[in-house]
Parts: structure tokens; C-alpha cells; sequence
């Protein structure tokens, strides 16, 4: 909505950039534009005539992106949540970068949400149940949650009464709503009347979280896939292996960069290690075999 911007972009000037706006709506016979003192405003028609514009536009990238040379190489900057990279991702990357060793990956490790448009990131792997259908995305993995303690603590804990009577962790992150998972809803699923329970003790962060039970005498509550390497470490122990679902991971980039090499190469060697962590040892114990959507088409609705 700025004729100075559109300029810029376009590598034209504020007054060529004018001239074809007048241009298009005599064309048209339609005014497309309120004219303000600093900024331009859509017209009712202008407003009916964008979203076929946009459309327009982005198949038009998609297509001449598929026809230049495109090689696996360069750098591919992702994001995705602290634990998902500290517990999941980072450990994997090496094998990627073997693969493709003229391609740099770096990795931000944010709960927070970035913006596409706004940043320089390509990816982003993300905690939804709901990804964004302007976005193209492809399902990587199913999440749940469950209780994990000390290896010492966990000899003691036979049954999830045991873990009422215990000093219990929780974990909050930057995106928890009300409905997500918590000790309460957990002990419900396994039949365990929990009105009173109260945690010591809430962490933002997760990896603090697990951390935490690891020398104490506490049990908490989280993800089965941010706790598998600390318990394939030996380091924590998962003594009641119920587990109650929570989010999604999906990778998420805009439509128009979905068939980039680098990202369709780093797209094809996520979900194969994603089925096989679903098919190792440890995936076989503690993720459900459900079934799930896979693939999200471009533009489709995400459930």
C-alpha cells in the first residue's frame, strides 16, 4: 500500500509506478485504490481483485523457480523449538551434512514463531496442530507427553499412584494454552482422581525441566521425543510408559519455496528419519501407532 515501496521493489520510480496504477484501473474502468495523503487503501473492487492477483503471482514464482538451476548448496536457515533441537534435530544434522556437504544449515532455536516475510529463515519446523494452509506443510511427527524421573526414583515407582505422592515438575512453553496437557488431564487418562495436585514447580523451558529430575527427588511431566535422548543416555528413566497426546511437529516454508532443492532434499531426509525413529526400540514403546496425516497439500485445510 505504498507507491515509494512498490518502487523500490520493482526498481522503477514512485511516478512510473503511479502512472501504471492509473493506467490499470482505466483499463478496468474500475478505481482499484483510495488515494491517501501517505499510503494507498483498496477499494471495495480492489479488495474482490487481490487474492486472484496474489495467486496469480505466487504460481508464477513456483514456475519459474522450477525452471532455474537450482542445486543443493549455499545455506539453509531453520527454526524450531529449543528442545526439538537440543533433544531431536541436532544430533541427526550430521548425517544431513554428509549427504549434502555444500549445503550450511543453521539452526534457531526459538520458541517463538518467525515470520516468513519478515526473516531470513526457509524453514521452520513447528509445534502445531494447526498449520498455517497459506503455508505449505508436511507432517514429521505425532508428539505426546509423559512422566520421566531420575533412574533411582524410577525403581520406587510402580504405579501412577506412586507419582501423587511425589514433588512433580510441569512444563509451560511460550505457546501453552489451556487444553494442552498438564498433570491433571495425565493422571485422568490413567484412571487417577488428581483435583489436588500441585506442582513445585513450572518451567518455561523444557530442557530445564528435564534437567531438573535428573538429580531430585521430582517427577515430571513431558515430551516423549524432547525426553528420548536423555533416556537413551541412561540418564532418566520413564517408570509409567502412558503417555497422552499433545502437538504435531510439521515442517512449514512458503508455498513458493517448497520445491527448492535444498529444501525438498532436507524436507525427503527429515521424514525418513522421522519414520525411522517411529520404528526404533524406542519409538515402538512410547509413541501410539496412529494414524495420521502425513503430507498437508498447499492450500488445503490442516486439521
Amino acid at each position: 500500500m505504498s507507491i515509494k515501496l512498490a518502487a523500490e521493489e520493482l526498481l522503477l520510480t514512485p511516478t512510473a509506478i503511479s502512472h501504471r496504477l492509473k493506467t490499470l484501473e482505466t483499463q478496468l474502468g474500475l478505481r482499484l485504490f483510495f488515494r491517501l495523503s501517505r499510503s494507498l487503501k483498496l477499494t471495495p473492487e480492489g479488495e474482490m481483485l487481490h487474492p486472484f492477483v496474489a495467486n496469480a503471482f505466487r504460481q508464477l514464482n513456483q514456475g519459474v523457480a522450477q525452471l532455474s538451476v537450482d542445486k543443493v548448496e549455499g545455506e539453509l536457515v531453520l527454526t524450531t523449538t529449543r528442545s526439538f533441537a537440543w533433544s531431536w534435530l541436532c544430533p541427526r544434522l550430521p548425517k544431513f551434512s554428509r549427504l549434502y556437504p555444500e549445503l550450511e544449515v543453521k539452526v534457531i532455536a526459538s520458541d517463538t514463531v518467525l515470520d516468513f516475510a519478515r526473516s531470513s529463515v526457509d524453514i521452520s519446523i513447528r509445534y502445531t496442530g494447526n498449520p498455517d494452509p497459506e503455508l505449505h506443510a508436511a507432517w514429521v511427527l505425532d508428539d505426546y507427553v509423559m512422566p520421566i524421573c531420575s533412574r533411582k526414583l524410577g525403581r520406587k515407582v510402580k504405579s501412577p499412584a506412586d507419582l501423587l505422592r511425589r514433588d512433580l515438575f510441569e512444563y509451560e512453553w511460550i505457546g501453552f494454552e489451556e487444553g494442552d496437557p498438564n498433570w491433571k488431564a495425565w493422571f485422568e487418562s490413567v484412571g487417577e482422581k488428581a483435583e489436588d495436585v500441585r506442582p513445585i514447580a513450572c518451567f518455561s523451558d523444557e530442557i530445564m525441566c528435564i534437567e531438573a529430575t535428573i538429580d531430585n527427588r521430582s517427577a515430571a511431566l513431558v515430551s516423549v521425543i524432547a525426553a528420548s535422548r536423555e533416556i537413551e543416555r541412561g540418564r532418566i528413566s520413564a517408570p509409567i510408559p502412558k503417555v497422552l497426546k499433545d502437538r504435531s511437529y510439521f515442517l512449514i516454508c512458503p508455498q513458493e519455496r517448497a520445491m527448492s532443492a535444498k529444501i525438498r532434499a532436507f524436507q525427503d531426509w527429515l521424514l525418513e528419519e522421522a519414520d525411522l525413529f517411529r520404528d526404533s526400540p524406542y519409538g515402538l514403546k512410547y509413541l501410539p501407532r496412529e494414524p495420521s496425516i502425513r503430507q498437508v497439500p498447499a492450500g488445503s485445510d490442516a486439521a
